[in-house]
């Protein structure tokens, strides 16, 4: 198994997913032996696959060390979501890898743009007595988290990388730790890293640091490009829609313009087909663009009472997503 080789030994003995009605309100959870996923995983193409990637991954970084507390969440979910795309690149490929650091990235920013007035909560080690970790969830702990251990793999190399991760794993397995151990712990085995990376404001400071990377994806970049270019009117072509799975449709869909015209609308589900896609996160948002655009053509020409944008709007709002 290609989490084994990466990470070492699988200590739970059997991985089994359970798929659970679509009232289930996760993604998925990562249960020891057997992991709860949500049917809308099971889109009809491959993207599905990194949600069992990341809750795999948790085989080991979660389950088998766990943070203390949820001030120390970004231990789970950093390390996680580093060890999800890892095992993603092996599976996948290093393009897929490389746009799913592409999407994290503009995921993170988002997030300092919706924490600028409560900094607090852009810290990877977020004070928290006396708060709902629900008011407060947010991608800054995977995405930051996983920017920090990325951080740490650029600095000493994959290969001296993955032997520190196979040790520190090894030495926490079955315990429970919060952020100074695992700085205590990587400063120890990895001597003179503070000099070079400055952990107290990876750890304790708020929004990104300056050393943090965004990686370069093609297919990112050239998404980006075409959705901009959609409100000149132009569409992507039929070779570049064809190719497209789920990931790249949700990327290029939450990218365009918030309200366009009707007829463009219109015409871009006539080609792609969007309203009838298995997938749900795409199918949400094809909906959400079409209630912002005032798309009330987009049920038929009758416009009968579910073609309404309040309609639609519920309509968006009751489709399960991951």
């Amino acid at each position: 198994m290609q989490g084994e080789e990466l990470f070492g030994d699988y200590e739970w003995e059997r991985f089994d997913l359970l798929v659970l009605p679509p009232s289930f309100p996760y993604g998925g959870m990562e249960n020891p032996r057997m992991v709860f996923l949500t049917p809308t995983v099971i889109r009809g193409d491959a993207t599905g696959a990194q949600v069992v990637a990341h809750e795999l991954a948790h085989s080991w970084t979660g389950n088998l060390i766990t943070n203390i507390n949820n001030e120390h969440f970004w231990l789970n979910e950093g390390f996680t979501t580093y060890a999800e795309r890892r095992i993603v690149e092996v599976v996948q490929g290093a393009d897929r890898a490389t746009l799913n650091i592409g999407i994290g990235w503009r995921g993170l920013t988002d997030e300092m743009e919706r924490f600028k007035d409560n900094l607090e909560c852009t810290k990877l080690w977020n004070k928290q007595e006396g708060v709902d970790p629900d008011d407060v969830y947010s991608q800054v702990p995977y995405e930051k988290g996983f920017q920090f251990v990325l951080r740490i793999e650029r600095q000493i190399g994959r290969t001296a990388f993955d032997e520190f991760l196979k040790i520190y794993i090894a030495t926490f397995k079955f315990k429970s730790i919060d952020a100074n151990t695992f700085l205590e712990f990587l400063k120890a085995n990895i001597p003179g890293i503070e000099k070079e990376i400055n952990l107290q404001l990876w750890t304790e400071g708020v929004g990104i640091p300056e050393d943090a990377y965004e990686l370069a994806s093609t297919i990112y970049t050239k998404i980006i490009s075409l959705a901009k270019e959609f409100k000149e009117g132009r569409m992507p072509g039929e070779d570049d829609g064809a190719e497209w799975n789920g990931q790249e449709w949700e990327l290029y869909l939450e990218n365009l313009t918030k309200s366009c015209e009707p007829s463009q609308v219109m015409a871009l589900d006539k080609r792609y087909r969007l309203a009838e896609s298995k997938d749900y996160e795409v199918k949400v948002s094809f909906l959400q663009l079409a209630v912002a655009s005032k798309c009330r053509e987009y049920h038929g020409e009758d416009k009968t009472e579910d073609s309404r944008p309040e309609k639609l709007q519920k309509l968006a709002e009751k489709t399960p997503a991951i």
